[in-house]
C-alpha cells in the first residue's frame, strides 16, 4: 500500500460517524489523533505554500507555536509500548 492509499484510508476512518463516540469515551487518543490530523494538512498545503507558511497557518489554526508544528511534522515518533 503506498502513501496516498494509506492516507485515503486512514483519512475515511477518521471522518467515520463513530469517532466522536469513541473519543467521548476515552478509547481514541486526542492528541495523536491531533497530530495525525495536522500532518495531513500539512502535506496538502505544501502543493500549494511554502514550507514555513504552511507551518504558519497550522500554528494558527491548531493554537500550538511554530515549533511545536515543526515537532510534530519533522521529529521521529517513539512507538508506545503496550
Amino acid at each position: 500500500m503506498n502513501l496516498n492509499n494509506s492516507i485515503e484510508s486512514i483519512s475515511q476512518i477518521i471522518s467515520d460517524p463513530k469517532i466522536p463516540e469513541l473519543q467521548q469515551i476515552g478509547l481514541i487518543d486526542e492528541i495523536a489523533l491531533r497530530n495525525y490530523k495536522i500532518k495531513l494538512e500539512y502535506h496538502k498545503l505544501r502543493k500549494t505554500k511554502p514550507i514555513m507558511d504552511a507551518i504558519f497557518d497550522l500554528s494558527d489554526k491548531y493554537n500550538l507555536s511554530f515549533d511545536t508544528i515543526n515537532t510534530i511534522l519533522f521529529r521521529p515518533r517513539n512507538k508506545k509500548t503496550p
